[in-house]
């Protein structure tokens, strides 16, 4: 670098007047910037002050902005700018296999697969909101016939999300009210329109409304029980009607057929014969020679003693029994779930009751 000096005027001398010198060297690509200070007087030794690294800057010397020009800086971003730079980005989709199956109002409802995002199968989610979509199979097992036709299944099906949320199912066919025949399948996508996606493994599947026992299939964690307890046996009564009546065993479970048990109660379903051991035929009537039927005289007695109607005919008996003929046939009752000794009561035309002891029952 080309070297430049300084004269140093007396201690009682004018002070220094500061000049700036912009020398490019060559074959640099960018210039070297120097500042030196000259005052008027008798020129001494020259002072290398490029070389000095000690040397004190004179207070005009400290003037960064006179000395160069500093690097161009980008302008601050604009609200407009700062738009484009961060978008608001969709969520990532997300797929889940899951799997898992849980029984209601007996029907076997499997969450094959679950998967989240703007779209799914076609289907697009509102404005602001992300779409969960269940890949869902549901069977009948039982050889009942099972119709929503009150109420929609779509209304009966509920999202649970983390934050407590339970968005309820879209209206999307084959789920709105379908009829299921004995050993019947469906199978189809169930969607829900969710605030703020979730991940898919914190996410359930609630089946069950206001009035019904609640049950769940969570798409991660552990596996949902299915709530069936049995019992086995074989009891029996001396003849009453005519008939000698005979219990082998059943099954307590939150649902039957087309019906969910209430909040805190479970069905009884209890396999009943019934047997004519005489030549001639039986009739079962009332005292005015009426037809009765199995709900008309078939009763479950609570451990508190109250007589329970029947809730549901899975097999009717007849009215007429044929010489030597047996009948099997299930009945159902709803009673407060954990009920230890309950037991099956025929009532008599004069009003007589005449038991078998159910207990005691297998626990929860």
């Amino acid at each position: 670098m080309l070297g430049l000096t300084s004269g140093c005027a007396g201690l009682g001398g004018p002070p220094p007047t500061p000049v700036v010198i912009v020398v490019t060297a060559t074959p640099a690509p960018s210039p070297a910037v120097v500042v030196v200070t000259a005052t008027p007087g008798p020129t001494t030794a020259p002072v290398a002050v490029a070389t000095s690294p000690a040397a004190t800057p004179t207070p005009a010397a400290s003037k960064p902005a006179v000395a160069s020009k500093p690097a161009a800086t980008p302008p601050p971003a604009t609200a407009a700018s700062k738009a484009v730079a961060s978008p608001t980005s969709a969520p990532a989709p997300e797929t889940l296999a899951v799997g898992r199956t849980n029984s209601y109002r007996g029907l076997m409802f499997t969450v094959e697969e679950a998967r989240s995002g703007q779209e799914v199968e076609g289907e697009k989610a509102d404005r602001g909101k992300t779409l969960v979509g269940l890949r869902l199979q549901v069977h009948n097992p039982s050889g009942q016939t099972v119709h929503f036709a009150g109420s929609p299944l779509h209304g009966l099906l509920r999202l649970r999300l983390p934050s407590g949320a339970n968005p309820i199912a879209e209206t999307e066919d084959p789920f709105v009210r379908p009829r299921f025949e004995p050993e019947a399948t469906i199978a189809g996508w169930l969607y829900f329109q969710v605030d703020r996606p979730a991940p898919l493994a914190e996410l359930a599947l609630s089946l069950g409304g206001g009035q019904e026992s609640v049950v769940t299939i969570p798409f991660s964690g552990p596996e949902p029980q299915i709530a069936i307890r049995r019992f086995e046996y074989l009891r029996s009564t001396e003849p009453v009607r005519g008939l000698i009546w005979s219990v082998s065993g059943g099954e307590l479970r939150l649902d039957i057929p087309g019906r969910q048990a209430n909040p805190g109660q479970e069905f009884i379903v209890v396999n009943i014969r019934a047997t004519n051991p005489s030549a001639t035929e039986v009739r079962i009537r009332t005292t005015g020679a009426m037809p009765q039927e199995g709900t008309d005289y078939l009763r479950i007695k609570a451990d508190n003693g109250v007589l329970l109607q029947v809730s549901e005919d899975l097999n009717k008996l007849p009215t007429n029994f044929p010489p030597k003929a047996e009948q099997d046939t299930l009945y159902a009752w709803q009673l407060p779930h954990g009920s230890k000794n309950p037991s099956l009561v025929i009532l008599s035309p004069d009003g007589s009751e005449h038991a078998i002891e159910l207990g005691p029952l297998p626990p929860p």
